[in-house]
């Protein structure tokens, strides 16, 4: 890490300003209508802080946290922050295997999740051999609830401090990534850029007391950034627990109106299908992330928002901590903007590694400015991220037009984005090449205008038995459903291949283009 001279860090920032918007809304639960202010958060964020203390918890230790966006969820996230642990927050969606990767490599001391989660987390913290001690969001054995009241004191909440650590040794996050590779890997973050961050957020971000749409789940990298950016604000979050269910996210816009909120391309799809139903000029800032935004989506959607509300095409990734372009009035419709004043940018001819500085030629996006500094617990990935010259590799090919707006144009890495969910294809044939009628498979990603990209698995079958339906349905039941194979099943008696022996994918997605799925 980049070594800096103070101690000071976002506990301090986050203890300051919840103090001083206490009589503020923090977070209404859009399907119950239940309020809490940033007062109350704050107490019980103080209670919990206290507790870990006292139950041995010490900065540097890892806390995860798992659950759907309800009431309790961001407790331990600010706790963590002011006892200087670093978090690490685990997609809801995730299945065994999956949790078993992530807590492999965070190797948190304590999880916190949701009660119906307990009995998975116990099985493969049991398998891993690992000391972790398991926390639920409920009101059985385990409880949060259960271990304030074992640990808790008499002291008033006015007394409490942020411990003090060196934040030089110690990370805030360790967010979850796909990388350019397709293995999970935990992108770590300082504290120091975060504050970095804060600062523009201070400088340009929403209104206080305006109210927040925050649908993404814990452990995607806006609700990390939402989180701690809205108690500085002084924004209420409007929370959904449900973020899949379509006709609950209308009815939180039509009755809570929501001024600011980030979607992807196929939720502003979905929502575009069903525009009579739903009132949308409540907001004034809307981010579209995730995905390729085409430009008639764009212009359709922005004729929903109130006269003039800013509409931007959003481009970042998960280790740059979200956003290195941004769209300002004037930015043309299908341009992800320019980029912020903190990040150098430039582009690289990914098969020649010379610069390109000429405009409308496409290249490989290189990155420096506040970005992760390495992937936790894995040197060999790290070495991978950076050119010698400090840039950070983003695997996507983008150009720039005349006037330094960029544009996206598709992803150099082959990796599958589906729905704002990276997914690796090698996850996906590890799974389907484990049926017994399987001889050999390949997924790729078709493109989708709702969800970005969707996977198809290529299979070559031993004899005709298995069907399209068992192989969807063996991936069900082994992972999470955003990584379904929502473009279907194709099989093939042979795979293209290249000279070296390598299955030529460019030319079996051409196959996949025009051919029957299943």
């Amino acid at each position: 890490m980049e070594e800096v001279k103070s101690d000071f860090h976002v506990g301090h920032i986050l203890l300051k300003y919840m103090r001083l918007n206490s009589d503020i809304v923090a977070q209404i639960d859009g399907i119950t209508g239940q309020k809490e202010t940033y007062g109350s958060v704050l107490s019980r964020s103080i209670k919990l802080a206290r507790c870990l203390r006292k139950s041995g918890f010490k900065p540097g230790d890892v806390l995860a946290i798992c659950g759907v966006n309800h009431f309790d969820i961001r407790i331990p996230f600010f706790s963590a922050l002011f006892n200087g642990l670093p978090l690490v927050c685990i997609d809801p969606y995730y299945k065994h295997d999956e949790i078993k990767t992530v807590l492999k490599l965070s190797l948190p001391k304590v999880v916190f999740c949701d009660e119906d989660f307990y009995k998975t987390y116990y099985t493969v913290i049991h398998e891993l051999g690992l000391d972790i001690r398991i926390i639920t969001f409920g009101k059985e054995e385990h409880s949060m609830k259960q271990f304030i009241e074992m640990y808790k004191d008499d002291e008033l909440d006015d007394s409490f401090r942020v411990l003090e650590f060196d934040v030089n040794k110690i990370y805030i996050f360790l967010i979850s990534t796909s990388g350019t590779t397709g293995n999970v890997k935990l992108a770590a973050f300082t504290h120091q850029l975060i504050v970095s961050k804060i600062s523009d957020l201070m400088t340009n971000g929403p209104r206080k007391g305006t109210k927040a749409l925050s649908i993404s789940p814990i452990n995607w990298v806006s609700t990390y950034f939402m989180t701690i950016s809205a108690p500085m604000i002084g924004q209420t979050l409007v929370l959904s627990s449900v973020p899949d269910n379509l006709d609950v996210i209308i009815n939180i816009i039509n009755k809570y109106k929501p001024v600011v909120s980030l979607f992807s391309p196929s939720l502003a799809t979905s929502i575009l299908s069903r525009k009579d139903e739903v009132d949308m000029t409540c907001f004034f800032y809307v981010a579209l992330v995730g995905s390729k935004v085409y430009p008639d989506l764009f212009v359709k959607f922005k004729s929903l928002l109130r006269e003039g509300a800013l509409l931007v095409d959003a481009y970042g990734q998960t280790e740059t901590l979200g956003l290195v372009l941004r769209g300002l009035p004037g930015t043309p419709a299908g341009s992800c903007g320019r980029a912020y004043d903190r990040y150098m940018l430039k582009l690289i001819n990914p098969d020649t590694g010379v610069e390109i500085t000429k405009p409308n030629i496409p290249g490989e996006l290189m990155v420096k400015g506040p970005t992760l500094s390495e992937y936790y617990n894995d040197p060999e990935e790290t070495a991978k991220l950076f050119t010698e010259d400090g840039f950070f590799r983003t695997g996507d090919l983008l150009y720039r037009d005349e006037n330094d707006y960029f544009y996206f144009v598709d992803r150099i890495k082959t990796l599958i984005k589906c729905r704002n969910y990276q997914i690796s294809p090698v996850e996906l044939e590890e799974v389907i090449r484990n049926h017994e009628d399987v001889s050999d498979v390949c997924v790729v990603g078709i493109e989708d205008r709702e969800d970005g990209q969707r996977p198809v698995a290529c299979v070559v079958r031993r004899n005709n038995n298995v069907t399209a339906q068992e192989i969807k349905q063996l991936v069900a039941d082994k992972l999470s459903k955003h990584k379904a194979l929502r473009g279907g099943v194709v099989f093939l008696n042979e795979f293209p291949m290249t000279s070296t022996g390598k299955i030529a994918r460019k030319a079996l997605l051409d196959i996949v283009k025009n051919v029957k799925r299943e």
